[in-house]
């Protein structure tokens, strides 16, 4: 089974504002996003990063969203795209990797969307024919949110699918298995290659993916950078669950559930103890599944 991330942005953050440490000075995050290689799917992509349905420009080929199927940007996704500075790279944005793979974006059979912020969902609406494997939870949570949740959360519905509701097959039908060293129950996506766990509190909804046999954890947006887990695992013994360690900054500012996400942030620590690697989804460094 293949499984590849892509860096479709980066975005110049204050390392403090972000958890990577009492320095101020910039840390460049990443947007990444992933191609998998399911045998019973077919090709499939792990969320899609950020595009030029948020970020629309000339070098994108499209100067509005609305070639799409998207209507002009609203106030809320322009002000959001003000204040995240994304800078979109070329060579990691969907079609680009495609292109090298000798596929389309017709040839995607299935997205898995581990939740539904803009940096996640911001291409999902060009994706017309796949399958959309997500948290139903998390989607009835994103229907519900008023228009402040689109500013403090960065979900906004105008980027999914008209058809989402029809289309989404929920994670939560998936068979439940158990996982290892202190992450609980998930669903078999694979079985015994690939399974989705659940990452609470960051987002409604939202789950990582664990790659059995790297005993690694895609962990998405627990946090933003790897420095926190490792302050976090300080006085750590593994399977603790009972959380050490506070969110500040950004994390916190954002966060759908502060308590379940500190307490998330605990059992990544944990399973780091215990041996497990873990990956996020903006972390500056390099990532074992990095491949461009």
């Amino acid at each position: 089974m293949k499984f590849e991330f892509y860096n479709s942005a980066t975005i110049k953050a204050p390392g403090a504002l972000v958890g990577a440490g009492p320095d101020w000075s910039p840390v460049t995050l990443k947007v990444r996003w992933a191609f998998l290689d399911h045998p019973t799917f077919g090709p499939t992509l792990v969320d899609t990063g950020y595009g030029p349905s948020t970020y629309p420009s000339p070098a994108s080929g499209r100067s509005s969203p609305s070639g799409n199927g998207l209507p002009t940007r609203s106030i809320g996704l322009r002000l959001y795209t003000s204040l995240f500075r994304a800078r979109l790279r070329p060579e990691g944005q969907i079609d680009a990797v495609l292109v090298d793979k000798g596929l389309t974006l017709e040839d995607i059979q299935c997205v898995i969307v581990t939740h539904f912020h803009v940096d996640h969902v911001s291409e999902l609406r060009r994706f017309s024919n796949a399958r959309i494997l997500a948290s139903r939870r998390g989607f009835d949570a994103v229907k519900r949110a008023g228009w402040r949740a689109s500013l403090v959360h960065g979900t906004f519905t105008e980027l999914l699918p008209p058809d989402l509701d029809r289309r989404l097959e929920p994670i939560e039908a998936l068979p439940p298995i158990n996982l290892p060293d202190g992450l609980g129950t998930g669903w078999s996506l694979v079985p015994e290659l690939a399974s989705l766990v659940p990452m609470n509190g960051h987002a409604t909804g939202q789950f990582g993916i664990y790659i059995h046999s790297e005993h690694y954890l895609y962990a998405v947006d627990a946090h933003f950078v790897l420095g926190a887990l490792d302050r976090a695992a300080e006085g750590l013994e593994p399977g603790l669950t009972k959380p050490k360690v506070a969110l500040s900054g950004l994390p916190r500012l954002i966060a759908d559930d502060i308590e379940a996400a500190e307490t998330t942030l605990a059992r990544l620590a944990a399973f780091k103890q215990a041996g497990g690697r873990v990956g996020l989804c903006h972390d500056p460094g390099h990532d074992p599944f990095d491949a461009g």
